[in-house]
């Protein structure tokens, strides 16, 4: 893929400029990209507040999120992040990206981080409704948490990047709304970025790992599913069929040394999505692998605060 002309260089979003100031702050010290569960929680810093496990529909363990937002009082509604964690649809919780959350809350956004139903609970679409239905919640609930419903934004690691992404380009699609309450609010998200993103799960390069995931994300593991009725959700379940022109601007982040999502999917759907002059932005690491967005974070953090602020206007 070396001869096509963007490879040797990353796509910045115009005008990238922002100063690294920041990053002297704690959680600078360590990295946004540490795993956290329920059961081991980090120091919640004093500029912050976190509200834990809040149910944002009934019925189901899973559909809880967490809320963190910003201590200081803001007389105008703030943008929100909805934090979506990785895991390969099956494992980690709403506490996985809990460090990424207070970061940003510390910039002035109010984010929610949701977890959803696992591949063991159901196949695809359900952890994609849940998604939505966590952004739903978040809408109907913006004035109890001061949050401007038209500047919502999102952020997801692996296949939580799959999940923001697709929720980004499947807008109101009702295909997977799901049953969830809170029909009557929006689930679009303005801006999104999206760190190990797979752009096709029918790609012709997959990792092993990555293509036994994603036939049972689409419900293979009962065995009940024809191979075409699996392909049939791959391609569902592929942010590749969605690309439109008037998508909302998306930033990936990926590393060429990624052996789990391999990278010529990634690859290929930016050149997709250009060629649809849809709003795409590209952080294409060499040396990066699957945590690139933590390993080459004194960069890609920078580079999501200008995305988001250049989408979503100022945080506070």
């Amino acid at each position: 893929m070396n001869d096509q002309p963007w490879t040797s260089r990353w796509i910045f979003v115009a005008g990238f400029s922002l100063s690294l100031a920041f990053f002297e702050t704690a959680w600078a010290q360590k990295s946004l990209g540490t795993r956290w569960s329920m059961d081991n929680v980090p120091e919640v810093p004093a500029d912050v507040i976190f509200e834990r496990d809040v149910p944002y529909r009934k019925g189901h363990e899973r559909w809880v999120l967490n809320v963190i937002a910003p201590r200081e009082e803001s007389q105008t509604a703030r943008p929100a992040i909805v934090v979506v964690h990785g895991g390969g649809w099956g494992r980690n919780d709403h506490y996985s990206l809990t460090s990424m959350g207070f970061f940003l809350a510390q910039q002035g956004y109010v984010v929610v981080a949701p977890t959803h139903r696992m591949i063991q609970d159901a196949p695809f679409p359900a952890c994609l409704e849940d998604i939505k239905n966590s952004i739903r919640w978040l809408r109907a609930n913006a004035e109890r948490y001061n949050v401007d419903t038209k500047r919502i934004g999102a952020y997801g690691d692996s296949s939580g990047a799959q999940l923001v992404v697709m929720a980004a380009l499947t807008g109101q699609k009702k295909q997977f709304k799901g049953d969830g309450p809170y029909g009557e609010f929006s689930s679009e998200i303005q801006a999104v970025v999206g760190s190990g993103t797979v752009g096709d799960m029918q790609h012709a390069e997959h990792s092993d790992r990555a293509a036994l995931v994603y036939r049972n994300l689409a419900g293979a593991r009962g065995g009940k599913l024809s191979e075409e009725q699996i392909s049939a959700v791959l391609k569902q379940a592929s942010p590749a069929t969605y690309v439109r022109k008037d998508a909302p601007p998306i930033m990936l982040v990926h590393g060429v040394k990624d052996h789990i999502v391999l990278i010529p999917s990634t690859d290929e759907f930016v050149e997709i999505m250009q060629a649809a002059g849809a709003s795409i932005s590209y952080l294409r690491y060499d040396d990066g692998g699957h945590a690139v967005m933590f390993q080459e974070q004194e960069e890609t953090m920078p580079a999501m605060l200008k995305f988001f602020e250049q989408h979503l206007g100022p945080a506070s």
